[in-house]
């Protein structure tokens, strides 16, 4: 009887071939992400995936599928770890101190920046597809099981905050802030050109004042009318 490694669960094999195709499979996962992220999904064509990840078409679709399926698989593999960071910086929060405003939208906002800010030009590649795709509807269907959940658990702790306040409103300030995020990892040439001064490299050094601003416009815009 062949048994399975424990930690895997894969049946190993004398000639590597498990491990190979995994390698494979992650190399045009990885070509994927890169291709989605400089030029868009609508832009990009499986044939300049294969051509990216140095394989053959018929290679990229046994290991990816379609280009739809390749997009959404793109985005599940690494969205499990910026939500399970997410939720560890709320615990953190919350066994340290009662959570404020300002210290709910660092704990959220924090882990994507960080991520960016990665050495792994893959990481950050993958926030440069997502500043691409967030704030584009045609994209929601697929997003909204993968980072609404989370979102949905820091918008019940701003409602517990603010008990009174319209759940519509603190939806919205949260994707606004969700905006701002994004804009600090997909404009920083922009930030340099206006500014006419040399931009930080990593958006993490954004942080301190993306919190100020996101938090400044929540309590701005729970203020009673």
């Amino acid at each position: 009887m062949i048994e399975s490694d424990d930690q895997t669960g894969f049946i190993p094999s004398s000639d590597g071939r498990i491990a190979r195709g995994e390698i494979t499979r992650e190399k045009v996962l990885d070509a994927a992400e890169r291709c989605f992220a400089m030029t868009g999904f609508d832009a990009v064509t499986v044939r300049q995936i294969a051509r990216e990840a140095k394989v053959t078409l018929g290679v990229v679709g046994f290991h990816g599928g379609n280009k739809e399926t390749l997009f959404l698989t793109v985005l599940k593999r690494r969205v499990e770890t910026l939500n399970t960071l997410r939720l560890e910086r709320l615990e953190e929060l919350k066994a340290q101190s009662e959570p404020t405003i300002e210290s709910l939208i660092s704990a959220y906002v924090t882990p994507y920046l960080e991520i960016a800010s990665r050495g792994d030009p893959q990481w950050r590649a993958y926030a440069m597809l997502v500043a691409r795709i967030v704030s584009d509807d045609r994209y929601y269907l697929e997003m909204a099981p993968l980072y609404d959940p989370v979102a949905r658990v820091y918008l019940a702790e701003l409602a517990k905050l603010r008990p009174d306040a319209d759940p519509q409103l603190l939806a919205t300030s949260l994707t606004l802030t969700v905006s701002a995020m994004i804009s600090i990892v997909a404009s920083q040439a922009r930030i340099a050109g206006l500014s006419d001064t040399a931009a930080p490299d990593l958006p993490l050094a954004y942080k301190d004042v993306l919190i100020d601003f996101c938090t400044g416009g929540i309590l701005r815009a729970l203020e009673p009318k």
